[in-house]
């Protein structure tokens, strides 16, 4: 049974899998390499159709982990023969993020139906699991065979192998073959032996304790992407710089009560940088006054645009940085976008930093992609810290 594309968040919402993000990237970069292929290179007819039914199998053979993609690029250019790599990369690192993100999304629209139809079916058994699971093993296994009970004849076969097999000897021969119960007992006792046991911990209706604090504001889902936050507050700029009062009045207006919330801690956490006081728990209430959030939602709205602006901050700083070492503006504003998606709260840190390192190999000024590669490698690491990633 081969492993699903996407998974199931705690609060309801999909993604793709390790196996799924992997299926992207795959797609993604076959896609890319055909496309230089016959644009830059002009490989038409016949030797585009060999090298499209060539490449899934060259990536799958070249690439064991999402930095193949990266480390191994000379060979992803000797393949389609191109003797440049550097432009290939420059090429890549231009288009991977937009295109990934395309064929995630396509992905998912094509395999949460599917998902739901065989995860989600309210007729679905965990037995049913167990045969498709281990079809293989129930395939190998012997048939069973029935056999007239014949008392004599069993306690003769009981004497014979109690002769035979001395104390602490194990019965000679191949002996019966094992049958499916005892094939996955024995292929996963190990997994059975280090399995933490279930704990239960029942609810006194007392007072909670750090750790179950911790735990209850962990179970709050995400109240707005990184990716909306830095929209809304894009967008907000730009009325403020136009001195549009009308026109931020309107958008702002238009806006869930989420987005208005996380521009408002916006507001007030770029106040606080003005060591300018701050009541926080005012404010918090005044939230959830005026948009029914309860305190779960609001606190972790508020921890959200921290995290958010603090990251935010690094990556314009990082680009404005670049930019002084010879970085072209335009390079800049699409480098933006791409930055903005790495470093959305969703994902494993392995592949944010294996999509900053494909990103970055479009900034071909050294200097420049130095700046920004150990600035935001850095920020990567501290997401375990302000995402909870890992």
């Amino acid at each position: 049974m081969t492993q699903p594309f996407i998974s199931k968040r705690g609060d309801g919402s999909y993604e793709l899998s390790e196996t799924g993000l992997s299926r992207a990237y795959l797609l993604t970069m076959q896609r890319l390499l055909v496309h230089y292929a016959t644009q830059a290179l002009k490989i038409q007819g016949a030797e585009a159709q060999a090298l499209q039914q060539k490449l899934p199998g060259f990536i799958e053979k070249t690439v064991k982990k999402l930095d193949d993609y990266f480390d191994e690029l000379p060979q992803f250019a000797s393949f389609i023969k191109e003797p440049n790599a550097g432009r290939l990369g420059a090429y890549i690192g231009q288009h991977f993020m937009p295109q990934l993100e395309k064929v995630k999304e396509k992905l998912l629209e094509t395999e949460i139906p599917k998902y739901k139809a065989e995860y989600e079916n309210p007729y679905r058994t965990p037995s049913n699991d167990l045969i498709m699971l281990f079809a293989a093993d129930f395939a190998k296994a012997p048939p069973l065979t029935y056999k007239p009970f014949d008392p004599e004849a069993e306690a003769e076969e009981k004497l014979k192998a109690a002769e035979l097999v001395l104390p602490g000897e194990a019965p000679q021969g191949s002996g019966p073959k094992p049958q499916p119960g005892e094939v996955l007992l024995s292929k996963y006792t190990s997994a059975f032996v280090t399995a933490r046991p279930l704990t239960f911990t029942p609810d006194t209706g007392g007072d909670t304790s750090e750790g179950e604090s911790e735990q209850t504001a962990q179970s709050v889902p995400q109240q707005i992407s990184f990716r909306d936050f830095v929209g809304v507050t894009n967008a907000v700029s730009r009325f403020v710089k136009a001195k549009d009062q009308a026109g931020y009045a309107k958008y702002y207006g238009g806006l869930s009560p989420v987005k208005q919330n996380a521009y408002t801690f916006f507001a007030l956490f770029q106040k606080a940088s003005q060591q300018q006081a701050v009541d926080w728990s005012g404010e918090i209430h005044k939230v959830m006054q005026r948009s029914l959030f309860d305190a779960g939602q609001a606190n972790k709205l508020k921890d959200e645009v921290e995290a958010y602006r603090d990251v935010h901050n690094a990556i314009q700083r990082s680009l404005m940085a670049a930019q002084q070492k010879g970085m072209p503006p335009q390079l800049t504003q699409s480098l933006y976008g791409q930055l903005v998606t790495i470093f959305e709260n969703s994902g494993s840190l392995s592949e944010k930093r294996t999509a900053l390192k494909m990103s970055l190999l479009q900034v071909t000024q050294p200097q420049a992609k130095e700046v920004i590669s150990q600035s935001l490698s850095e920020k990567l690491e501290e997401l375990e810290g302000l995402y909870g990633l890992q």
